[in-house]
């Protein structure tokens, strides 16, 4: 089969798809996207937070003060 047709043809399967998702099933690709994007901003920020908080308890003990 040709190239073009070959492309058309897995297009076309993947549009029925698209149009056969209820907006049920939207919700639902969209809430687990929405999940795992949440959990890695989450993430990114606690770990720059530990690294942060790290820091200063290091930059406090070569400077001799006792932080707690």
């Amino acid at each position: 089969m040709n190239k073009n047709t070959d492309q058309l043809s897995y297009f076309g399967a993947f549009m029925t798809f698209i149009a056969g998702l209820t907006i049920n099933d939207w919700a639902a690709i969209f809430g687990i996207l929405f999940g795992v994007v949440t959990l890695f901003i989450n993430w990114y920020y606690k770990q720059k937070d530990y690294e942060l908080k790290k820091q200063e308890l290091e930059t406090g003990e070569q400077h001799g003060k006792k932080t707690h």
